[in-house]
């Protein structure tokens, strides 16, 4: 071989490795699977439009208007329902605002039952017209702490757009229900199932 069909060839060889590498560089993404919603009505408010932000994927809901965290661990408890490897929480909003301490023992509990496997995505929570920045930074703590947990940030979301809000200031309207698929849809496709628990 000539010299210089040696270096074609190894140039070629180079562009190719450095192709590979640049690809496996690239963050992961799931582009299809099933998502499990948990939670109350504001998981509710989402179930029309997830499949929107998530074409190709399918969903399972269990969702009860009024559902407290107590109340949804009970339901994961007995295994109902059965869960897929992304778990959409809404939880928070129906409890004590203040019980702190209930509500990061539940926080907990709820993180335990679903177990380390699974991609868990919860909301953080507006109520009484402002976010809930005790529970919201219990809820930063539990994502600080697992790569598995991302926040689905609805608090931020609303303070930013208060016309995503139904007329009782709680709720989300159409857009805003819309919208907040939208990101759980964005933090579903960025979670891979698996991944180690401890951000250390």
């Amino acid at each position: 071989m000539r010299p210089t069909s040696f270096f074609a060839a190894l140039l070629v060889v180079l562009a190719g490795a450095a192709l590979l590498v640049a690809r496996n560089d690239r963050p992961a993404t799931a582009s299809r699977g099933t998502v499990t919603l948990v939670g109350d009505s504001l998981n509710k408010g989402v179930e029309r439009y997830l499949l929107e932000a998530l074409p190709g994927w399918k969903m399972v809901a269990n969702d009860r208007v009024g559902r407290s965290t107590s109340g949804a661990i009970v339901e994961l408890e007995a295994e109902r329902p059965a869960l897929s490897s992304y778990v959409v929480i809404s939880l928070g909003t129906n409890d004590l605002p203040a019980e702190e301490t209930a509500f990061r023992r539940d926080v907990a509990r709820v993180l335990a039952l679903i177990g380390q496997n699974r991609c868990v995505l919860w909301a953080t929570i507006w109520r009484n017209g402002a976010p809930n920045d005790a529970f919201n930074g219990i809820l930063r703590e539990a994502a600080g702490a697992n790569r598995r947990v991302r926040l689905v940030e609805w608090a931020d979301m609303v303070e930013r757009h208060p016309e995503w809000l139904a007329a009782d200031g709680l709720h989300g309207n159409e857009e805003g229900y819309r919208q907040r698929a939208l990101a759980v849809g964005a933090a579903v496709k960025a979670c891979m199932p698996g991944q180690t628990a401890s951000q250390g």
